[in-house]
């Protein structure tokens, strides 16, 4: 579905002449100019950690804690369709949507957390994302992403067709949902991109994100902010030929959430992100433009603290890595 979609969408702006360009971070369109674009990524993880079959502060009895060793490995992919259009000479509008698919495996050298491990996986429809642009100058803008929960827990809609999978020695019933989060959440940037006086070409931005409900998954939840920045060299090669070189900074605050593989509610501990992007710009066939792009990231997961039978338990991760590649088709006319 997404390939007839985004090639409709693009094939419809092949006979256009080229004249707005989203190229880097601070780019806006002008009035009446349209982009669109279709990215298709995959990702592997890798993440170990330890099990605490007791983590009741006051056991201070390291034996009487059981610690266990425990890994997560998670591979999946993702595709998404970005529109946006110049409404004004300062404000650009636009929407996205997505599918994704992810699949972990998790093993917990424990006989208590057997319910708890094995092969876990999730597809679905993403939650529906408005965008819009405003534009400072002409090589800044301050961006703004809301993000509105048509993927809930009962999602039944085409939009969603969400599954998720429970190992078959697991005791739990799983619950449908997709990839959508099930709430509502508002994310802003400012974002910029600048020429110095010896013609070196730097980008560079910072973001914040909150959530504006409590209620996902049909559970209780605190609101997660999280908050990072990204600076980036953009490098020319030749003439419609180009490579940027971006590192990335992100955090997540505590909060508590509702967990497929727990199945029940988690307190998560503080998550953060370290990346480094590399990524290939191609213009051709006039409008049209080819970006494919490597990620690799250090990631430090939350810990994950939960009850189960009346006793506190926890996961507690070490730092991990994800590897991440993709491209991106886009037109702009």
């Amino acid at each position: 579905m997404w390939l007839r979609v985004s090639s409709l969408l693009l094939l419809g702006a092949f006979s256009a002449t080229s004249s707005a360009k989203l190229n880097f971070l601070g780019d806006t369109l002008a009035p009446g100019e349209m982009h669109v674009s279709s990215t298709t990524t995959m990702k592997d993880s890798h993440s170990s950690a330890e099990y605490v079959a007791n983590s009741t502060t006051d056991a201070t009895d390291e034996l009487a804690r059981s610690f266990s060793d425990a890994n997560r490995k998670a591979y999946g992919f993702a595709t998404q369709v970005t529109y946006l259009m110049g409404i004004t000479s300062d404000f650009n509008l636009g929407l996205r949507y997505g599918y994704e698919y992810e699949k972990h495996d998790t093993k917990i050298d424990s006989a208590s957390a057997a319910s708890r491990e094995g092969e876990w996986s999730s597809e679905g429809g993403t939650d529906l994302t408005l965008l819009g642009k405003y534009r400072l100058d002409e090589s800044s803008s301050v961006d703004v992403e809301l993000q509105l929960p048509i993927c809930s827990t009962d999602a039944t809609s085409d939009l969603c067709k969400s599954k998720f999978a429970i190992p078959e020695n697991s005791e739990q019933t799983g619950r449908s949902g997709g990839q959508g989060d099930g709430y509502y959440r508002l994310k802003t940037a400012m974002s910029s991109n600048w020429i110095t006086e010896m013609d070196t070409h730097w980008q560079g931005s910072l973001h914040a994100a909150i959530t504006l409900a409590d209620d996902a998954f049909g559970e209780k939840v605190s609101s997660p902010f999280t908050y990072g920045a990204r600076f980036g060299a953009i490098m020319p090669i030749k003439k419609h030929h180009q490579w940027t070189g971006t590192l990335s900074i992100q955090r997540m605050l505590e909060h508590s959430a509702y967990s497929e593989q727990i199945q029940t509610d988690v307190r998560y501990g503080t998550h953060s992100r370290t990346s480094f992007t590399a990524e290939y710009l191609w213009d051709f066939m006039g409008p049209f433009q080819l970006r494919p792009f490597a990620d690799f990231s250090i990631v430090q997961r939350p810990s994950e603290k939960f009850q189960i039978n009346g006793l506190d338990r926890s996961l507690e991760y070490t730092a991990g890595t994800e590897i991440t590649i993709g491209a991106s088709v886009s037109a702009s006319f």
